[in-house]
């Protein structure tokens, strides 16, 4: 767009070409002398597509960190090291020796989940993890379904009914199917239904031992809800000898880790020794991304999912797409504006694959107007009457409307005005 000081300029060269007019629109006498002086530059009318572009410097790397903590007592004796990419089932620190796996989720565990029938989405976490695992966790309750928690106590063993397979040795979903939160059978596969599932009414299905009396009332299974039955108990068992942890049937909240994705390992925070309940390391997405810091007033015209142009630093360009617009502004400095980051991801990662981290420069397309009339902005007059004009070649000042300035450019439209004409422009 066109700055305060370039409009300024426009008028004052405006208005004494308008004088030389007349401010009129007759035969144009005044303005063909000015028009004939040989110092006169002239620029070609076009039809073209006009976006008012802005370009923002950033930072490629791997977007915003994420802090992971540990919880519980113990002494850190294992972490990774910077680089490393963590994925689902994998370990990603040991406490005490104990291996503290990945899962995946949108919730962390938040509680310790022992009791059969235990109902939430914090069990549809365990439950879909272990199913993408290759574990058959069995046949789940639909939603609508009441289930009656069980005690956890002494003489009720989590998943004291029968295994369908040995333990710690994944197994590939044969029959049945697991439902998803949106009741829809998982995508990851369809699950056996070996072992026993309790019933609404309190019961175990065949081969499975009685279960204890109930110690609640009934629970609704909600969209979105997983049920800890015996199945999915034993699954657990079999999972957590096959990592090497305690055969227990119980999921503390700091037995694992929660997080949305693959991550990569961006820094300890954390060495071997140390207590496990503290910050242990920074991670990162594992995709390459530019971190673009704008000031909290000018962001209002970049939005999610908004197509840019990311200058590498070999001068080559690669498409990226705004992946997010943070909500928190933060200043630097005492004196300096408030900025919210700007989260872009690219369109091909291979595009980036040379460069790991360095200083980029990203363009935002705003507005865009296609196939318009445009000239030079230095052709625009100030009118005495109010407005703009042109003056064409031979001398006729005609009025115009402005529209978007882009790039030294104008859109322009009025009486008279064709693609082609010759404008006059200032020297």
């Amino acid at each position: 767009m066109a700055t305060g000081a370039a409009v300024a300029a426009l008028l004052v060269a405006g208005s004494a070409a308008v004088a030389l007019s007349g401010g009129g629109f007759g035969d144009g006498s005044g303005t063909r002398t000015a028009a004939s002086d040989p110092s006169a530059r002239t620029a070609r009318v076009i039809r073209t597509d006009l976006s008012n572009s802005r370009t923002l410097e950033g930072t490629l790397g791997h977007g915003a960190a994420t802090t992971v903590r540990g919880g519980g007592e113990g002494r850190i004796t294992w972490l990774p090291s910077s680089g490393t990419t963590v994925t689902r089932g994998k370990t990603l620190y040991r406490v005490d020796d104990r291996p503290v796996p990945v899962l995946y989720g949108d919730l962390p565990l938040y509680r310790t989940l022992r009791a059969v029938n235990t109902v939430g989405r914090d069990v549809r976490v365990l439950a879909d993890n272990l199913l993408a695992l290759g574990y058959a966790i069995g046949p789940q309750p639909a939603p609508g379904r009441t289930v009656v928690p069980m005690p956890a106590g002494p003489g009720s063993e989590p998943g004291s009914g029968s295994e369908d397979q040995p333990a710690g040795r994944p197994e590939k979903n044969t029959t049945g199917r697991n439902d998803a939160p949106d009741g829809k059978p998982s995508p990851e596969g369809r699950n056996g239904s070996a072992g026993g599932t309790a019933s609404a009414e309190g019961t175990a299905s065949a081969g499975q031992s009685a279960p204890a009396a109930p110690v609640s009332a009934p629970v609704r299974v909600e969209q979105g809800d997983a049920v800890l039955t015996t199945d999915l108990i034993n699954a657990v068992k079999r999972w957590q000898t096959a990592i090497g942890a305690p055969a227990t049937g119980v999921v503390d909240p700091h037995d694992v880790v929660v997080l949305t994705g693959p991550m990569r390992v961006e820094s300890l925070q954390a060495q071997v020794g140390d207590p496990a309940d503290g910050e242990l390391l920074k991670a990162t997405a594992t995709g390459k991304a530019v971190t673009v810091p704008v000031e909290a007033g000018d962001a209002g015209g970049i939005a999610r999912d908004q197509h840019v142009t990311v200058h590498l630093p070999d001068d080559s360009t690669a498409a990226g797409r705004v992946a997010s617009v943070s909500t928190a502004a933060e200043a630097e400095g005492d004196d300096s504006a408030p900025k919210v980051d700007v989260l872009v991801t690219f369109e091909d990662a291979s595009k980036v694959k040379r460069f790991d981290a360095g200083p980029v420069q990203v363009e935002f397309v705003g507005e865009t107007r296609r196939h318009v009339l445009a000239v030079p902005v230095t052709a625009l007059l100030a009118l005495r009457e109010g407005g703009y004009g042109v003056q064409l070649s031979r001398g006729r000042l005609i009025a115009v409307t402005t529209g978007l300035f882009a790039k030294g450019q104008v859109e322009v439209s009025g009486a008279g005005l064709a693609e082609g004409a010759r404008v006059v422009v200032a020297s």
